[in-house]
């Protein structure tokens, strides 16, 4: 009778080899012993040996790491571990903690959120959408940049 347990993947030597990247290109590249990304559904963790999966992500810290971390703003896009056990992180933006103009993210957020107040019991169509993605970009950049 065949086993149903998921096995694990062909990159269970301890490294993760994790690739981040925007339309605008790769982001970072780098081996490193465990992944944390703001999943849709909630926050979660990888490490080596992860078997393959593909994840939503929403807007919020990604942090690449966990005895050397690097830490990134990340907006909506989505994590794949592949069979061979590397990660592919697609977002539509991503900056680095220490390249976060932290006054130029707090200026956003209070922008998009004075809107979001004022759109009161209209429907929400693609604009209110548009309004809530820069409020969840500039939160994230604040939370990834307080998080050095």
């Amino acid at each position: 009778m065949a086993s149903l347990a998921p096995k694990a993947v062909a990159g269970s030597s301890g490294a993760l080899d994790v690739d981040l990247v925007t339309p605008k290109g790769v982001v970072a590249h780098q081996a490193t012993d465990a992944l944390t990304a703001p999943g849709e559904l909630g926050e979660f963790e990888l490490l080596a040996g992860h078997v393959a999966m593909l994840a939503a992500l929403k807007a919020g810290v990604l942090t690449i790491g966990e005895k050397t971390r690097s830490r990134y703003a990340v907006s909506t896009g989505y994590l794949r571990v592949d069979h061979t056990g590397r990660i592919e992180i697609l977002v539509e933006q991503a900056l680095a903690a220490g390249d976060i103009d932290v006054a130029a993210a707090h200026e956003d957020l209070k922008s998009a959120e004075a809107e979001l107040a004022k759109w009161g019991d209209k429907p929400t169509d693609g604009d209110y959408q548009n309004l809530r993605q820069k409020a969840d970009w500039a939160a994230a950049r604040i939370a990834a940049a307080g998080s050095n």
